[in-house]
């Protein structure tokens, strides 16, 4: 009986410890119908500046990357794509960098340089994606939108 009583310990320590190391996922939506009528009149005006850098076709996602999540990484995007963060001492904001990737890819998988990889699913009806991994605390802060947003640095 005292084995099963250690070996007990010993399993729920371990299934606890692997929960404790896995990556929180905050995922948050953000539809254009649903914001206020101040909030829509400023994506209208961005939409001007935004649409001349982001030339998204009707079968794209755009990623959407903070640069300050991910300084001096690089990532591998589908194994197709990678990306450079470096870090510049004399620049302290970044903004974003994007990438845009096919619909019919589906699942979207990002390798970072340290290793971690995460997977991040397509939603029906938005085609931009913000992704941002705040590394001190292990947490993927993912944003499902449909409509363009650049990151503006003021």
């Amino acid at each position: 009986m005292e084995i099963n009583k250690k070996a007990f310990l010993i399993l729920t320590l371990l299934a606890l410890s692997f929960v404790s190391c896995q990556t929180k996922k905050i995922i948050t939506y953000a539809k254009y119908e649903n914001l206020d009528t101040k909030k829509k009149q400023e994506v209208d005006e961005s939409l001007k500046d935004v649409l001349k850098h982001l030339a998204k076709k009707e079968n794209e996602i755009a990623l959407l990357f903070q640069y300050n999540c991910f300084y001096n990484k690089k990532l591998e995007i589908n194994n197709k794509y990678s990306l450079d963060f470096p870090k510049d001492l004399n620049n302290d904001h970044y903004g974003q960098k994007f990438k845009l990737v096919k619909k019919e890819e589906e699942s979207i998988k990002i390798k970072i340089s340290d290793g971690r990889e995460f997977l991040i699913k397509q939603k029906k009806g938005f085609d931009y994606i913000g992704i941002c991994y705040y590394e001190k605390e292990d947490k993927l802060y993912v944003e499902y939108f449909d409509y363009p947003r650049i990151l503006a640095i003021e």
